[in-house]
């Protein structure tokens, strides 16, 4: 048995859309009796209205960058949080950044920091709370910032690893994603190699900084629209994800 690993974001679902290629490949691979895993960035919530969407079933669900991870029906497999003192101290030292506010994925659901204007980047969530009630949060997963200046991410990730001995920042285009030191998606990819059984050859693909782990990892593929070091690093440059389920 084969197990695919692909991100979603600018891999799988590219321009808003998720193409009948791909979605056809999927469903030939699973049917060969291979499980297909998605890896990816978002929380639950924000994927599972595309699974629907578009009827795939994956077989796993690495969510939040690999902090969460859950099988084919929904069940909790692992799940990773960052300490509550250095999720605050980080939430403190983005309020100071500028006016995009954060956004908080926890364990249950999401939340938005707003900036001290009241405004926020993030997409509509959960809830909205100000800066002084960052205490009444528990099980945090990932922490969000979002600013569409690709530089300025990249900067503030390397700043937060600096700066935070106990986090992983990862610039992902707009977004910086920050979880627990040593959460990333290729951690939740070995504990599916350790865990499940009968698993012969492992396939990951991906685009950006939070999949390149992964692809160093595990031999993997990129298209060609992802980042520079991740074409770099992977072991092919594929067309879409239809074309690297397809090899042999």
């Amino acid at each position: 048995m084969k197990c695919a690993v692909s991100d979603f974001d600018r891999t799988l679902y590219i321009d808003g859309c998720i193409s009948a290629n791909n979605l056809n490949a999927i469903g030939a691979w699973q049917a060969a009796g291979n499980r297909f895993i998605i890896a990816t960035g978002r929380n639950e919530s924000s994927v599972r209205m595309f699974l629907e969407k578009y009827s795939i079933k994956p077989d796993a669900l690495i969510l939040n960058n690999g902090a969460i991870l859950l099988d084919g029906t929904g069940k909790e497999l692992f799940c990773r949080t960052i300490d509550d003192h250095t999720a605050r101290e980080v939430l403190w030292y983005l309020h100071g950044l500028g006016e995009e506010g954060s956004g908080v994925s926890m364990r249950g659901g999401k939340v938005n920091v707003l900036s001290s204007s009241g405004a926020t980047t993030q997409k509509t969530c959960d809830g909205q709370i100000s800066i002084d009630q960052i205490h009444c949060l528990k099980e945090i997963v990932q922490i969000h910032r979002r600013r569409k200046d690709v530089p300025w991410i990249r900067e503030l990730c390397a700043r937060l690893n600096d700066r935070f001995p106990k986090i992983s920042a990862y610039a992902n285009v707009w977004n910086g994603d920050i979880v627990a030191k040593g959460v990333n998606k290729s951690a939740a990819v070995e504990w599916i190699a350790r865990h499940w059984g009968g698993i012969d050859e492992i396939r990951v693909i991906g685009d950006s900084a939070n999949d390149l782990q992964m692809i160093k990892d595990y031999n993997g593929a990129t298209l060609r629209n992802g980042d520079s070091d991740v074409r770099a690093a992977a072991s092919m440059i594929v067309e879409d994800v239809a074309e690297y389920l397809s090899m042999p």
